[in-house]
C-alpha cells in the first residue's frame, strides 16, 4: 500500500497550560486533556476542565472534536506511546500534540495507522536533558502511513474497532473484578479502626536515590528494574529495557525484592501498587517506588490497603509537588491503616480465591487480544485486510 509521510498530510499543533493564577481560567467546562487522561483510544471527557475565556485571552487553541492526539512528553514514553481520538471539542497541554487533518482522513484509520507503527515510534523517543522522554517534532513529521481512499479506511477502521471493542469489554471486566476485590475489603474493613500506621504492619524503604541509580546504567535484558510505570492494573510488568547489570545490581542489593513485597509507585497517580511474585524475586525497587515488606499482614491484604480508596486519598492529600504528586517513606510510613488479626486477614485471602482465579484467566485473554489486536493492525498497515 502507498505510503506518505504524517508532515504531509496533517498539521500539528501543541496545547498548553492555563495560568494557575487565575482561577477564571479553570472554572469552566471545556475538557483540558494531559497525558494522564489519555489511558482509552477514545475520550470524551477529561480530569481538569478550562472555561471557554481561555481561548479569547491566550494562545491555546480550541481543538474539534474528532482530532487525534499523541503524548509527546513525558516518562510514559519510556515503554509506551499513548494514542486516543478526542470526541469533545477540548484543549491539550504541552505534554500532548494534536494532528488535525489537510486532506481526508478518517480519524480512527490514522490513529490505528500510527498504533500500527508503535514499536517503530517508540524505537525514536529520545531524552532531554532533564531526563524526560520526548518525541521530536521532525519525527512525527517523517512518520509514513498508508492513505487508501476514504471508504475503504473506513472499512479498516470498522474491521478494527470491532476487535478494539472485544478487548475493551475484557479490560472492563478485569475492572470489575477489582472493584469486587476493593468491595470485599470494604465490607470486611471498613468499620474496622484504622488506628494502626503502615510502619505497623509493613517495613518501609524508599527505592534508591538518583544519586545511585543513573540513566546511563540501564542496560537491556539483565535484573529488571520496577518503577511506577511497570506497575501496570495492579500487576508488575517488568521491561526488558529497564534493568541493570548484575554487577551494578550487586551495589543496589538492599533494593532487592522478596516474594510477597509490594512495590508501591511515589510519583504520580497515588496507590498504584503490586505484588512481587516468585518470577520477579531478586529484581530490584527503582527511583520512583517504594517497597513494602508485610511484618505480621498478609501481602494480599496489604496490596488492598494501599490501593483502597480511603488510603488513595490520604496519599494524594498528603503528597508532595504542585506539578507531580511524590511521597517519601516517612509520609507513607505514618499513613493510617487497619491492622486486624491474621486470621481475619486469611478469611480476606479466601474470600478472594474464586476473584483471583478468574482474574488470571480473564488477564491471559486480555494479553491473546492485545496480540490479536496487533496483527491486526500490522495486517492493515500492509494493505492486507
Amino acid at each position: 500500500m502507498t505510503t506518505v509521510a504524517l508532515g504531509d498530510v496533517v498539521d500539528f499543533y501543541s496545547g498548553g497550560t492555563p495560568s494557575k493564577a487565575n482561577p477564571d481560567f479553570w472554572s469552566g467546562d471545556v475538557p483540558w486533556f494531559s497525558a494522564k487522561d489519555i489511558k482509552q483510544s477514545r475520550l470524551t471527557d477529561s480530569a481538569d476542565h478550562i472555561s471557554r475565556s481561555v481561548f479569547d485571552s491566550t494562545s491555546i487553541r480550541k481543538i474539534p472534536a474528532g482530532t487525534v492526539t499523541m503524548v509527546v512528553r513525558g516518562m510514559i514514553l519510556a515503554h509506551t506511546v499513548p494514542i486516543a481520538i478526542l470526541d469533545v471539542e477540548s484543549a491539550i497541554n504541552q505534554d500532548l500534540k494534536a494532528l488535525i487533518p489537510r486532506r481526508e482522513i478518517d480519524p480512527r484509520f490514522l490513529a490505528a495507522m500510527l498504533r500500527a507503527q508503535h514499536d517503530v515510534i517508540l524505537a525514536q523517543v529520545s531524552t532531554a536533558a532533564h531526563g524526560t522522554k520526548k518525541l521530536d517534532a521532525r519525527v512525527l513529521e517523517s512518520i509514513r502511513i498508508p492513505l487508501p481512499p476514504l471508504d475503504e479506511q473506513r472499512r479498516i477502521a470498522a474491521i478494527l474497532d470491532q476487535a478494539g471493542a472485544l478487548r475493551a469489554k475484557r479490560s472492563q471486566l478485569l475492572a470489575h473484578l477489582d472493584e469486587i476485590t476493593h468491595s470485599v475489603f470494604d465490607d470486611m474493613f471498613g468499620s474496622h479502626p484504622w488506628s494502626a500506621t503502615l510502619a505497623d504492619i509493613a517495613d518501609v524503604q524508599i527505592g534508591p536515590f538518583g544519586s545511585l541509580l543513573h540513566q546511563s546504567d540501564y542496560v537491556r535484558g539483565a535484573v529488571a528494574v520496577l518503577n511506577p510505570m511497570h506497575i501496570q492494573g495492579g500487576v508488575l510488568q517488568p521491561d526488558p529495557e529497564f534493568s541493570v547489570s548484575e554487577e551494578k545490581a550487586v551495589g543496589l542489593a538492599r533494593y532487592r525484592l522478596c516474594e510477597g513485597d509490594i512495590v508501591l509507585g511515589r510519583r504520580g497517580e497515588m496507590g498504584r501498587a503490586g505484588i512481587v511474585r516468585p518470577e520477579q524475586v531478586g529484581m530490584l525497587c527503582g527511583t520512583g517506588s517504594l517497597i513494602l515488606r508485610p511484618k505480621q499482614s498478609r501481602s494480599t491484604f496489604l496490596h488492598a490497603v494501599v490501593t483502597s480508596t480511603r488510603m488513595k486519598r490520604y496519599l494524594e492529600r498528603h503528597s508532595l509537588g504542585a506539578t507531580l504528586p511524590n511521597l517519601n517513606a516517612g509520609i507513607v510510613k505514618c499513613s493510617p491503616v487497619p491492622n486486624p488479626s491474621v486470621e481475619l486477614q486469611r478469611a480476606f485471602e479466601e474470600h478472594l480465591t474464586a476473584v483471583a482465579r478468574t482474574r488470571a484467566t480473564t488477564l491471559e485473554a486480555v494479553m491473546v487480544d492485545a496480540e490479536f489486536c496487533t496483527s491486526l493492525h500490522s495486517r492493515a498497515f500492509r494493505g492486507e485486510l
